[in-house]
């Protein structure tokens, strides 16, 4: 077994994990998102594939992220990404706080153009930030631990 771990490999334990975290996100975003229909919420604007493809990336990245176990990450690139991503897939006109903010007329005329543009943002956010954390832990695996007694500091 290697002492040091590469980036991009996660442990059996990590994946589980991921995986506890991304399918659950994966059917709540869908679903308060109206991609598919439900009973709770109604979506006012059009679905499109790429919103599918939006709401996948942003699942597994999440899954993966929140799976990972690693000292000291990048959680404020995590939630930028995350927040960009949801806005990615999610209608424009139906988020209250959008909505509230700008009004109807200047989200269709600002925000709903570029919605898919600021969810491959975010996508992109996202997995700079789980590049960062798994970095972080591959440098963590590097370092030998240091003996705390004999060292001469008392």
């Amino acid at each position: 077994m290697p002492s040091a771990l590469s980036p991009l490999r996660f442990r059996r334990a990590e994946w589980a994990r991921a995986g506890l975290f991304a399918v659950p996100l994966f059917l709540a975003l869908g679903t308060i998102t109206a991609l598919w229909p439900n009973p709770f919420f109604l979506r006012m604007t059009p679905v499109a594939p790429w919103d599918f493809a939006l709401l996948f990336a942003e699942a597994l990245l999440l899954g993966l992220y929140l799976g990972l176990h690693a000292p000291g990450c990048a959680v404020g690139r995590a939630g930028l990404g995350g927040v960009l991503g949801f806005l990615g897939f999610g209608c424009a006109l139906c988020n209250k706080v959008l909505l509230l903010v700008l009004g109807g007329p200047l989200i269709l005329q600002y925000v709903e153009p570029w919605h898919h543009a600021l969810g491959a943002l975010g996508i992109a956010m996202l997995a700079l930030a789980l590049w960062h954390k798994a970095r972080r832990r591959a440098e963590m695996a590097t370092l030998v631990p240091v003996a705390a007694h004999g060292t001469g500091v008392e």
